[in-house]
């Protein structure tokens, strides 16, 4: 089977120690393992080296990276500078972590909690380690602590993307998990963004030479400036050579223990070719700082942009022609799930990384949260045999979770018997998701019965977002067409009756519970109708009957609950930059179709960072993939 999940795939650890009679590294007594000791490190078969020197690998990465790029001195004019400022660090090879720990740790030994200024700690990782290996690395270490457990607790599967995970109020790991030259060219970065200082520390260019690329170079000289500082334990004359011709002035320093030299280096300028522009250049592009925000629809979408926004103080306003959470958001069950595919491709890495922001968000309101996890049984569209193969490369790529989760569990469901694939979901009740999003957004700032029809009426804001579903095709722009979305409509139906089983199932449908009442469905037509029709209702019944055995009638239906999604031709969404209209910027925040939930927190993310010029959550491939543009 080919790599579905673009070269990144966990790391295979193995414990070692150092035979000084025989120079080797021979493995290590198991025993060895279950205290801190200095004798033993982790070893990585595939490129035959060590992660840190096992005699004093805290002191070598504090020498070599820590002191090397000169962060006391510099954390501190921070600490004493009292301005918000944002220090970014990028790293080759995460690796154990090390680095960023001992970073971590200087930087909240250096700089107060109530600082204004924040770590941004940016490193790249192909290959993942299990966080119960990090758990026995950092013991063995002695460098446990909040910050190590943090990590563990919050480390991201072994699945390609940028994963951002908050450690405190005012640091922020983001881990790019792909292949260094793949990295490079999917972070999406404003042209205007610098790193502050480099940590290279993949294995020696001799073992991996595919961490030492000449693009990172390039890449390293685009997004540097005068303060920019570099530090590495090699001075190859792969890296030491070039760097100068890309604007870096090096410097050899003592190395550390065995190691005679190491190199450091200082960025001053350099005239340099910018990436040719995508699709994705839209989201990196220099905007005019939001001031005053129109959002053109109050559901899902549109409250968490008003959510998003308000956190970053910039003022929202929500306008909706009824209220909020009213149309395809007000169901009583709402679940995210992310889409599996054999390929891992561009959906499936679109909903996952969807899925994991919806997941961060819902971790401050676990009161939110219905279920946690779902059972995905085979159906028309996933055969028994895709649903195997889903559980083969995904559970994988993903670590022990206490519900296992991609492995297959026996359920019974009425009198049916049963195998479902447990799989990562989230249910909540759209109305209070809805709610919680905008409970502290200004009442003034909530425009509801309010229908807008063009951007005329919004003349005083600097930024619209349009973000009403299907309803957006009434909606009239000055110079061009909205991408066009396909209204399918949908109902649920909520029956009196509870049934033993109460995790959600996805088969031809979905069952869920929702205040001790079963919610089945839903229906797909094409259609804008929202009227409740007792004939979709009667369908629901009809294919829960014949899945499972129940004998439900119409005499069980307690409501029904209709809405209408906004589809896109291709299935992602419309979320992005659209037009300049004078002075006013319009974005496109729509056609989730039945996605809503799972792509509700990320697209204002995605949204919200562009506006303010910061690193897009999202990859360029998947930016360009979301565009509205790409219609054009």
């Amino acid at each position: 089977m080919h790599n579905a999940f673009l070269g990144v795939k966990p790391a295979v650890i193995e414990w070692r120690q150092y035979d000084s009679e025989k120079h080797q590294w021979l493995e290590a007594p198991k025993e060895q393992l279950q205290s801190k000791t200095s004798q033993i490190a982790p070893y990585s078969p595939a490129f035959d080296d060590i992660y840190f020197n096992p005699q004093d690998g805290i002191a070598e990465s504090t020498h070599v990276f820590l002191e090397g790029n000169d962060l006391k001195q510099r954390f501190s004019r921070i600490e004493q500078d009292s301005k918000h400022i944002d220090f970014n660090i990028f790293e080759t090879g995460f690796g154990t972590g090390l680095n960023f720990l001992l970073t971590a740790q200087l930087w909240q030994q250096t700089v107060s909690k109530d600082s204004q200024a924040h770590l941004h700690y940016w490193s790249v990782e192909q290959f993942p380690i299990n966080p119960n290996d990090l758990k026995q690395i950092y013991r063995v270490l002695g460098v446990e602590s909040d910050v190590s457990q943090s990590v563990i607790r919050h480390y991201p599967d072994a699945l390609p993307g940028v994963h951002k995970v908050q450690i405190g109020d005012n640091i922020t790991l983001h881990l790019v998990f792909y292949a260094l030259d793949k990295a490079l060219k999917e972070l999406a970065l404003p042209d205007n963004f610098s790193f502050n200082a480099w940590f290279l520390d993949g294995f020696a260019p001799s073992k991996n030479p595919d961490m030492w690329v000449k693009g990172l170079l390039h890449f390293m000289a685009l997004h540097s400036d005068r303060d920019t500082t570099l530090s590495t334990f090699t001075v190859a004359a792969a890296l030491r050579k070039p760097l100068p011709h890309y604007g870096f002035e090096i410097q050899k320093r003592p190395g550390f223990g065995r190691k005679r030299e190491m190199l450091t280096a200082r960025f001053t300028d350099k005239e340099l070719s910018t990436p040719k522009p995508t699709l994705a250049s839209d989201y990196i592009k220099p905007r005019k700082h939001p001031t005053k925000v129109a959002i053109i629809g109050a559901g899902l979408s549109g409250c968490s942009l008003a959510h998003k926004l308000h956190q970053e103080g910039i003022e929202a306003h929500l306008f909706d022609s009824k209220g909020v959470c009213a149309g395809a958001s007000n169901m009583p069950s709402l679940v995210a799930l992310p889409v599996m595919s054999i390929d891992h491709n561009a959906y499936s890495q679109l909903t996952f990384h969807g899925f994991q922001h919806l997941k961060n968000y819902l971790s401050q309101y676990h009161e939110l949260t219905y279920s946690e996890l779902a059972h995905q049984l085979h159906n028309q569209k996933y055969s028994q045999h895709h649903l195997e193969q889903y559980q083969e490369v995904y559970s994988a790529q993903t670590w022990e979770q206490d519900e296992a989760w991609f492995q297959f569990e026996s359920l019974t469901v009425g009198d049916t018997d049963i195998t479902g694939l447990k799989v990562p979901a989230l249910q909540v009740n759209g109305k209070a998701f809805c709610q919680q999003l905008v409970q502290e957004l200004p009442k003034d700032q909530l425009h509801l019965n309010t229908e807008v029809e063009s951007l005329d009426s919004l003349s005083d804001f600097d930024h619209v977002i349009i973000a009403n579903g299907y309803q957006s095709a009434h909606f009239s722009v000055n110079t061009r067409s909205l991408p066009h979305t396909a209204p399918m409509r949908g109902q649920l139906t909520t029956l009196k009756n509870p049934i033993h089983h109460r995790t959600p199932i996805n088969h031809d449908g979905h069952i869920a519970h929702y205040n001790n009442q079963l919610v089945i469905g839903a229906t797909f037509e094409t259609s804008d109708d929202d009227s409740i029709q007792r004939e979709n209702s009667r369908h629901n019944i009809q294919k829960v009957n014949q899945r499972f055995g129940f004998e439900f009638t119409e005499k069980d239906i307690a409501a029904e609950h209709p809405g209408i999604r906004a589809t896109s031709y291709d299935r992602f969404p419309f979320c992005g930059y659209f037009e300049q209209a004078g002075e006013q910027t319009l974005w496109l925040n729509y056609g989730f179709g039945a996605r809503g939930l799972c792509f509700s927190i990320l697209c204002a993310d995605v949204i919200v960072s562009a506006m303010l010029n910061r690193p897009s959550p999202l990859p360029k491939t998947l930016l360009s993939r979301i565009s509205p543009l790409r219609v054009a």
